[in-house]
C-alpha cells in the first residue's frame, strides 16, 4: 500500500493543512454521520457557508507533511 495523507471523506482529496475549530462550530456545520471523519478546509467552509455559520473563530491551522502523516500513523 502506498503512503498517502488523510483523506477527505465528502471529496475525497488528501489533506495537506489540518484544521481545527470549536466543538460547537463543528457539531453546527458537519453532518452527524461524519463527525467523526477528516473533513478538508475547502468541503468544511461549504458546509458552513450553505447554513451560514461563522467558521472563522477559533479556527486554527496546522501543516502536515506527507512524511509527518506517515511517520506519525505508523508509530
Amino acid at each position: 500500500m502506498a503512503a498517502t495523507r488523510e483523506i477527505c471523506k465528502v471529496c475525497y482529496r488528501p489533506n495537506a493543512v489540518g484544521f481545527t475549530v470549536p466543538d460547537s462550530v463543528w457539531k453546527q456545520v458537519v453532518p452527524e454521520a461524519l463527525r467523526g471523519s477528516v473533513l478538508c478546509l475547502q468541503c468544511f467552509t461549504t458546509l458552513a457557508d450553505e447554513v451560514m455559520i461563522a467558521w472563522d473563530e477559533g479556527i486554527k491551522f496546522y501543516p502536515v507533511s506527507l512524511y509527518t502523516h506517515t511517520k506519525t500513523s505508523g508509530e
